[in-house]
Formats: C-alpha cells, structure tokens, sequence
C-alpha cells in the first residue's frame, strides 16, 4: 500500500485507529497489574493452604503421640508395676499383700494384653529391670493381630540398647519418645521391615532410685497414613526424623533409607531458597521446582525426644498453570471488550463518513447538475418547474416556480396526457419530443425519474433533457445507408450461394476422382495379383518361385500404399464407415502379432506378447480397423528396430457398465525419434526425416491414418520416444460389452509344481512368468529363473521352460531323455521340422510370441491335462475351399478381359460353365440370346455403355425376362468408398466383392450363392 493510499485509510479510520493504540496502551497497563495481583494472590493463598496443611498434619502428629504418652501413664499407675517392684525387693513376695511375685506378672501382662486388644497399633508392651542388664520381665507382643505373652524363656536383656540408657537417665515423671525406626529383634532388622517408636518411662522404687523401666511399642504405619491421608493433589507431605533424613516421602524407595544405609537428606532435594516464605514469585526465569514450608515437631514439659521436622511442598508448575489459565481468560475477556469498544467506535466513525461523504456527495451532484450540458430540472406533481441547471435557464429561458414543464415542447394530444400522468404519478418513463424556437427546431430525448423523500413519499420529478440533434442527423443518414447495403447484402448472398454450390460441386468432383482412381487402380491391380496368385500353384523353378515371390511382395505393397491413400481420402470425405461386430480382443491381437512376428525373428529380436491385465475378452467393436491399426505400429515397430525386443501390450483403462477403453501399446528397442520430431509424425505424407523415407522406405501415411481410425473408435495414438533408446506408441479405443463371455483358458497341472526358466532375454522371463501366473490356477509352488541346468537340479524340476537359443539346449533334451517325468517346452522354432520330430516325449515346443491361449493349450498337452485343453485355430495350413459347380452357370460381366481371365483361372477346378460380356448392353444381349441359363452373374460396376448398376436394374425390371429377374448378382467392384456396398445392394444386387479378387474370397461367395 503506498503512501497515499496509507493516508486516505487513516483519514477514513483515524478514531478506530485512536481508540486501538489508547485501549492497547490501557490493556497493557491492565494486565501488567493484574498479572502482579494474580500471582500476589495465588502464592498468598497457596502458602495459606499449605500452612493450613502443616498444622494439621502437625496436629495429628501430636495428637497421637499425647494418646500415646496417656496410654503409659494409665499403665504406669496399674498395681502390678509398683508390685513387682515391692515383691523384687523382698524375696519375689509382695511385702503389702503377701503376693507371689508371678502373680503380680501374670496380672500386668493380662492388663497388657486387654490394652492391646483396644489399640491396635500398640505393638509391645514391656516391663523392664534396670539391673540384670536390662532383663525383660514381662512382655506382650500384637503381631498381625494376634496378642502373645512371651515366655520367661524367650525374655531378652536389653541394657544396651539406647532407649534403656535414655530411660534410666529420665526424671521422675518424665516420658521418653524414641526414634521412628525399623523394629530389631535380637539386633537385627525384623523382616518384613515394620516401622516403630516407643513411649517410655522409669520406675523409681521407694528409696528413689531407677528400678524398671515400662515401654510401649507402636507400630508408625498408621501415623504415617495419617500424616499422608487427605492431602491437597497439588502437594506432598515430609517427615524428618532429627538426620533430616527421610521418614516418609512421596517415594517410597526414599523412606526409612537410612535404615538400609542408602539414606536420603532433605538438602539433596530442598535448599533453603526453596522456602515459601523468601521466594519472589515474579522471578520467572530463576523461580524454583518446588516450594515448601516446614516445622519443627517437639514436646516440652517432661517429654524428652528428638525433634522430628514436618513439611510441606508444592510443584511451582502447578502455581504457573493457575496463574497461566487465568492469565488467558483475562486477556480473552480484555480482547473481547477492547473488540466490542473498537466496534462501537468503528460504527461510528462509519456513520461519520457516511455523513462526510453523502455532503460531498451533494456537493458534488450539484457540481454536476450545474456544469452539465445536458439540461436537467426538478418538476413538482403539478408540472412547475421549481429547479433547473444553468443550461436549461440558457437554453429553455425557465423561471423557476413560474414555468410549467408542458409549455417547453410541442406534443399530440396523447403524448400530452401521457406526460402529464406520469408527472402526477411519479412514474418513470423516456420519451423524445420537439423544441420550436424561433430560430430553429430541436429534437430531445427526456428521461423523467421520481424523486422520494425519507419516508418514500413523492417529493419531484427530475428531468433530463438531452439534445439529441446530431443523433437525429446521424439517423436520417443511416437510413440512407441501410437501403444501398440491403442491396450490396443481397449481391454478397448471392455471391456465396454461387460458392457454396461451386464448393459441394467441387467436393462431389473430387469424390468421383477418388471412386474413379479408386476403381481405375484397382482394375489392374485385380489382374496382377490375380495371375501372381494363380501362377503360384503353377509348377515353377526355384528361380521362377523367386521371381514370383518378389513380384507378389511388389504388388502387394503397391496395394498397400493404394489403400493408405484410399482411407486417408474416405476419411478425409467423411465416408470411412466402422463395421461394429462382436470379436475376441486377445485372440485377434495374438492372431496378428503371430503373423508378424517372422518380420522380427528374421533379425534375431525378440517378439513379445502380454494380455494378462484383461478381464473382458469378448466385445463389440470394428476389430478389421483394430488390426489396420496395430498392423501399422507393429509394422513400424519391426521396420526400425535391429536388435532387443518389439511387444505389444493390451490393458484395460477405463471400464464402465456398457463401454471399455482399451490400451494397445506397441514398445521397441529401434532407432528411436528425436523430440523436436514428434510432433510432425502423424502429418500426412511426413517421417521423421528425409533419411528415414531414403533408408527405410514407406509413404507416411500408415500412422497419420491409423491416429483417426483411433480417433474414429473413440480413442487416439500417443508416442513417447528418445532418439537411440527406442520409441512407445499407445493407442487407445473405446468398445462395447459384449454380452457372452469368453474367460482366458486356465490349467490346473502346475499346481504345487517345480518350474524353472531357463531363457537369456531377461524381459522375456518376466513375460513367461506373468503369463504362467494369469493361465496355471492354482499356480505353481515355485516359478525359479536359472542359468546353470546341471543334471541334478533338471531332475528336481517338474517344468523347465528354456528358450532354442539357450547354449544348454542340447544338454537338457539329453536330460529329458532319462528323466521322463520333468517335462520341457521349447520357446521358438526349431532349426528343421525333422528335429521337431525326434524331440523327446516328454519335449514340446511353443512359437514365439507366446500367447495366453497357445500356453495354456501347450501346457496341458504337455500334462496330459485334459480336462483343461481349449480350441485352437490351425494358422499353419492355407485355406483351401473346394469348390464342384458341374451344372452350373456364370455370366462374368466386366470390361476388363485380364479381370475376365483371372475369374476364370480362380474358377477353373470347379467345373463351371463361364461366358462373359464386356459391358451392360452386351449383357442384356447375352442374356436373352443365350441358350444357357446362368445360375449367377459377377457383374462390374464401372463399364461403358452400361454401367453396372444401370444394367443391374434393367435385369431386376424384366427387360432379360421373367426368368432372370431374381437371378443371383454379385458385384466386383474397384470401388472402396464408404456407400458403394449400399448403392450396389440399392439397384438390387446380391452381394458385393472388392477387387482385387482374393481367389478364396470369390469361391466362398460362388459357395455360399450356389450351393445355398
């Protein structure tokens, strides 16, 4: 945005823009010290709530201990203990009551044990000597619930141990608490590790010296749970024994450590920065984990104990998470208000400028009202003018509130109401009307337009006159013009109805040439290769046989480029017509690239045929086109390439209910072609370059047709290709579904079979592979490639499939000879039948290309699998059709007498009485003159005098007589347009042939119509 667009914003905006930098400068000031307040108010609740914490666990601390303390008093105020006492003193005989001293223990350790049996976390009760180092003297023992006494045998001595050395040293009246510690029995830690102190307090006998000592016992589990129980989430409770070491911790690997000289300290995890009380919480950057506060716990006035310390922490991301939740919503609740305000001020500024801009606005349509040179007035409902411009007082000579609109022009009667109406009613309307003054007469077109106050009521109507003199002028000389350019149109019209017609003539012209050319090239060529084919069966020399061979390959090219440009010049007249029928996709596709394949073999490349992504073999379509097509990108393919490999692969693409886009695509090793190339390939009458045309030959029509015959079939020719490398031709069409279905041929044979491939041409592995795993169903248990076939692992296989070119070939047929049970399939074609014949039983051979069908048949001969073996055609032998027509009669009707005599060459086993005619007139002559009585005429179309068809209807019409009027007609015909087949049946032939004559063609129709 640049400077002058930044102003202009700010100008429009300059309060919300205000507002925002002041509500900012007041948000930041508010959350600065709503962050001080919070966190000030966070910490002092959360220090309050931890100090609460503290003072209750201390409570329940001391509390239990003061229980504790009363519960030995009560003990020691029992008459047992100052019993035992008197009776020690005096021979075991209480001196006062003349009491066995047993007596007396019997009775303290009943009391022990009803004590117990109430207070089940007192673990022992004892009464000690002092002398006798510490002798026990009674005791009662709670271990899991269960009160015993123990025996006088099993009483210890414990004089040494420190509690006893304390005790002894107390006051009178005074109570000792000792440590929180593992119990020992023996000096030893008591397993499982239990957790006691003890209450004690000294007995003084009557001349006040230390006599017993009375201990109590008390399991610290149940303190402990106290001091834990109830405890906030957020926080954790400690207790230190006098060490600061840890009696109880969160962890608990870390309590009573000490006892298994593994201790912990309070300082390995606190320091006194740590304390609640001195950290400053607005330190983010050095604020500590934790936080705690502590106390000390100790008892004063006759109770003697190491001071044990209590405290309490928290994690300080507990105190972050609080402050930073409330922080947000803060801010999120700031936002909102700041954003509600800055709206507030946002609309206002807008009804600001709405005002600013609708007075600039008034501002400047009067601007515009004034300096116009159209003149514009203000009526009222009663048709006074009450405002004008300053052109329509120059102009008009108005004055306001005095003249009357009406008075300005010259109306009829009807315009007159009409104009008035609408004045009344406020209605929009344009009109045009005349101004007479005194000097001249001007012409205006009047735009009226009401004009509403605020509450929609009718306030004026504004009127704009604009001089439309020039228009007028303008008008009054383009009707002038209109009239010499209908004349001008309609000599241009008839100029293009002459061209049209000279056009169609000119496209019927060139559609007759292509008929004629057609048929006057089509005529000889009928009687070359006609006599090539009828000279074959000749005996002839090996040299004649030569001559011949290369004479039949001439003319069969030369009929090749004839039909290119035939089709290229039906397609090009929109003539070319698809014959749609029902075929098998892969069997004409392996039907073709079979036929072709010698073209390849003979340079030692490799053929390669995959089909297996198809899964609708059967369909509709015009399967003759398919084959012209891939004839030509094979042909092509074979033509250019010298060594590796030709393949065609077919692929199902799109696949719909009805429809299916085929992919046919044709890849090699040749020559390859340039990208800059490319392009130009499919142009009529183009190769790649002048080099290809001198070196290889060809006319470069072949692919420029085959691209519209895919087009035609709903598909097209796409290449990829790099000069050297080789190219990739795709060429896709769109057919039918067809509604029978034909599945690929399967074997069930190879199932969990061995089988090897021994083949050097690595692509050609990987097709054998793919097809064995489209055609054996269920597949082999393990396809192997080797390259090495030793006797032993031959004998391990089930299948070995190895290529003639393979070095090893002769090895394995001299393996197959002792191993019956492996069977071999050869890929290629033998040096010479006689060796194909002395193949092993267990040997067979399959043609390349190996196609689906011709594997899966090969296969189960091979297995003996008969249940899986399909029909094949036989594609080795020359179909031969014998023909026996003794009673029969021909008419051959043709111009051409070479025509006539290949006819009768074709036709000269069969026995047939032949006459002929040169044309149609002569027809008709022989026809009726005649004593045979042909059975069918062979009738050529383009003849002088008579034509064909001419000829065809006089038959049909009775002019040879009644007997011939349903005679059998076929038409031979050079002709090869889209139409001709349906013009010859129109006129009433029969059937219809296309020269040049094929000998099996025409004896299957002389079949087919005589012997029907």
């Amino acid at each position: 945005m640049d400077s002058g667009h930044s102003a202009h914003f700010y100008h429009r905006h300059k309060l919300p823009i205000l507002a925002f930098c002041i509500l900012l400068l007041l948000a930041i000031f508010v959350t600065v010290k709503y962050e001080y307040d919070l966190r000030e108010d966070v910490f002092s609740r959360t220090f309050e709530q931890m100090q609460r914490e503290l003072d209750t666990k201390e409570s329940v601390l001391k509390t239990s201990l003061r229980e504790n303390i009363s519960a030995l008093n009560f003990l020691d105020s029992t008459p047992p203990v100052l019993a035992i006492m008197r009776a020690t003193n005096d021979q075991n005989i209480d001196p006062v009551l003349g009491t066995p001293i047993s007596a007396w223990k019997d009775r303290l350790a009943k009391i022990f044990t009803g004590f117990m049996s109430t207070d089940k976390d007192l673990a022992q009760a004892r009464y000690i000597y002092i002398a006798d180092n510490g002798k026990e003297v009674v005791r009662v023992d709670n271990v899991n619930g269960q009160v015993d006494r123990i025996g006088e045998e099993k009483l210890q001595h414990k004089g040494q141990r420190d509690y006893m050395q304390i005790t002894a040293q107390l006051e009178n009246g005074q109570i000792y608490i000792s440590p929180i510690n593992y119990n020992r029995e023996n000096g030893r830690l008591q397993k499982p590790y239990t957790s006691t102190y003890r209450i004690a307090k000294l007995v003084k006998d009557a001349e006040g010296k230390p006599f017993a000592v009375l201990i109590l016992n008390y399991y610290a589990a149940d303190l402990l749970n106290k001091l834990s129980s109830n405890i906030a989430d957020n926080m954790s409770v400690y207790l230190l024994n006098a060490q600061q070491q840890f009696i109880y911790h969160p962890k608990e690997s870390y309590r009573f450590s000490f006892e298994l000289d593994d201790a912990h300290y309070w300082n390995e995890e606190f320091s006194t920065q740590q304390q609640m009380a001195g950290v400053d919480f607005f330190d983010v950057v050095n604020l500590p984990e934790k936080l705690y506060i502590d106390k000390i716990i100790e008892f004063k006035n006759g109770v003697q104990m190491q001071p044990l310390t209590l405290a309490v922490s928290i994690n300080t991301d507990t105190l972050l998470n609080e402050i930073h939740h409330k922080r947000f919503r803060f801010i999120g609740i700031l936002c909102l208000m700041i954003l509600v305000v800055l709206m507030l001020f946002i609309i206002y500024q807008r009804d600001i400028n709405r005002k600013i801009e609708l007075s600039f606005l008034k501002e400047k349509n009067s601007k515009i009202i004034e300096d116009s040179t159209d003149a514009i007035i203000m009526v009222q409902p009663n048709g006074v003018i009450c405002n004008a411009n300053e052109t329509a007082k120059t102009f008009f000579g108005i004055t306001e509130q005095t003249t009357h609109f009406d008075t300005l022009f010259n109306y009829n009667d009807e315009d007159f109401q009409g104009i008035a109406q609408a004045i009344k009613e406020g209605q929009r309307c344009s009109f045009e009307a005349v101004h007479i003054s005194e000097q001249s007469t001007h012409y205006f077109s009047i735009t009226m337009t009401p004009v509403f106050d605020a509450a929609k009521q009718q306030y004026q109507i504004a009127a704009i006159l604009r001089n439309i003199d020039s228009l007028k002028c303008a008008q009054h000389q383009l009707e002038k013009l209109n009239v010499t350019l209908e004349e001008k149109v309609k000599s241009r019209t008839a100029e293009l109805e002459k061209a049209t017609e000279e056009a169609l003539a000119a496209s019927k012209a060139k559609s007759e040439f292509v008929a004629n050319i057609s048929h006057e090239i089509r005529t000889p060529m009928n009687g070359v290769l006609g006599m090539l084919e009828m000279l074959a069966e000749e005996p002839l020399s090996t040299q004649q046989m030569q001559y011949l061979h290369y004479a039949n390959t001439s003319a069969n090219s030369l009929m090749t480029l004839i039909n290119d440009i035939l089709d290229f010049s039906k397609i090009e007249a929109g003539k070319l017509d698809l014959d749609s029928h029902e075929f098998d996709v892969v069997s004409v596709c392996s039907d073709l690239i079979t036929s072709m394949a010698v073209q390849g073999q003979k340079k030692g490349i490799e053929i390669l045929f995959d089909a297996h992504a198809i899964t609708k073999r059967a369909v509709m379509g015009d399967s003759h086109r398919l084959k012209q097509i891939l004839n030509n990108l094979l042909s092509n393919a074979f033509k250019f390439t010298h060594k590796g490999h030709v393949s065609l692969t077919v692929k199902e693409q799109l696949h719909t209910d009805k429809s299916l886009c085929l992919s046919f695509v044709v890849e090699d090793t040749g020559i390859g072609i340039s990208k800059e190339n490319q392009s130009k390939l499919f142009e009529v009458f183009t190769q790649e370059d002048s080099s290809t045309t001198r070196h290889y030959g060809g006319s470069g029509l072949g692919l420029s047709i085959s691209r519209k015959l895919a087009q035609l079939m709903g598909g097209d020719i796409i290449v990829e290709s790099e000069k050297g490398k080789g190219s990739r031709f795709c060429a896709s069409i769109t057919v039918s579904l067809s509604g029978s279905l034909k599945e690929q041929g399967t074997i069930t044979a190879l199932n969990n079979k061995q089988v090897g491939c021994a083949v050097l041409y690595a692509l050609l592995g990987q097709n054998i592979e793919t097809q064995l795993e489209k055609t054996c169903q269920p597949q082999p248990s393990k396809v192997s490639r080797i390259s090495d076939i030793p006797e032993n692992d031959f004998n391990q296989l089930d299948l070995l499939i190895i290529d003639h070119k393979h070095p090893e070939l002769n090895n394995v047929l001299s393996f197959a000879n002792r191993y019956p049970d492996t069977c071999v399939l050869i890929l290629g074609v033998m040096a010479s039948l006689k060796q194909k014949e002395t193949l092993p039983s267990n040997c067979t051979v399959i043609a390349k290309p190996v196609t689906p069908d011709e594997l899966a048949y090969k296969l189960a001969v091979l297995f003996n699998d008969n249940n899986s073996v399909i029909e094949r055609k036989n594609t080795d032998t020359k179909e031969i059709i014998e023909l026996d027509l003794t009673s029969r009669s021909v008419l051959i009707v043709d111009d051409n007498m070479i025509n006539i005599e290949v006819s009768k060459a074709i036709l000269r086993d069969s026995h047939v009485h032949i006459e002929s005619a040169s044309d149609g007139l002569e027809a008709i002559e022989v026809l009726n003159n005649s004593e045979t009585q042909f059975d069918l005429i062979l009738m050529d179309c383009q003849m002088p005098n008579l034509n064909g068809y001419d000829c065809t209807k006089a038959i049909r019409q009775g002019k040879t007589g009644e007997k011939y009027q349903d005679v059998v007609i076929i038409a031979m015909t050079a002709s090869a347009m889209a139409g001709d087949r349906e013009k010859c049946l129109s006129v009433g032939m029969n059937d219809y042939i296309t020269k040049p004559i094929k000998q099996a063609t025409l004896r299957k129709k002389l079949s087919m119509w005589l012997k029907a």
